[in-house]
């Protein structure tokens, strides 16, 4: 295939995304993704989880130029008609909340796997995993990029703190498969324990 990347960040998760999404491979799937830039993980899902063609990709992204000579939309869409599975495949050109919160209150769609790596800010990208968790089945598999990101001074303002806060909220729904510069996660429902202690009361 002809495809367009100028920008190589992805192929180094290839082998971890082979043996954590293995399964998912021959079945009807729906997946997430929000962030795509050029579509180089956008063209793996097409290509290697696809092989139903009943299987269903919405990617969400603002389309934002990161680079001046860049121009990614374009090029992502290109990317995309020369997998010849457009058909698979719905794009939304919006902010992920927008997105995420008209899908949890309207769609009504489960996904087998979602595929965070759209704004790096970390409010953003706590907003992002607290509104798709609701939309992941249970099983379901859930990869943030960038975990190890560290472009801000202020260790506030990047990814790792959201994710690592999201793990320790939702841990009691959670599975952790790996936590590298990747984090990938199951979602595995627990018995919760809610112990109340003797020196508490409700006033």
């Amino acid at each position: 295939m002809g495809y367009k990347f100028t920008r190589e960040w992805f192929t180094r998760h290839i082998p971890r995304w082979d043996e954590t999404l293995h399964d998912l491979k021959n079945k009807k799937i729906n997946v997430l993704e929000i962030g795509v830039f050029e579509g180089r993980s956008t063209i793996w899902i097409l290509e290697e989880l696809f092989k139903n063609p009943e299987s269903k990709l919405i990617s969400v992204d603002t389309f934002e130029r990161i680079f001046a000579d860049n121009d990614n939309e374009t090029t992502f869409r290109e990317n995309i008609r020369e997998s010849k599975k457009a058909n698979q495949i719905e794009i939304i050109k919006d902010k992920s909340f927008n997105v995420l919160v008209k899908m949890n209150y309207e769609k009504g769609m489960k996904f087998d796997f979602i595929y965070i790596d759209g704004s790096h800010v970390s409010c953003d990208v706590l907003s992002d995993a607290v509104l798709s968790w609701n939309l992941l089945r249970e099983g379901g598999i859930m990869i943030f990029d960038d975990y190890e990101w560290d472009f801000f001074e202020e260790e506030t303002n990047n990814p790792r703190i959201a994710i690592d806060s999201f793990l320790r909220c939702y841990q009691t729904q959670i599975e952790v498969i790996y936590k590298r510069y990747q984090v990938a996660i199951k979602k595995v429902m627990k018995k919760i324990t809610k112990t109340i202690r003797e020196d508490k009361t409700l006033y």
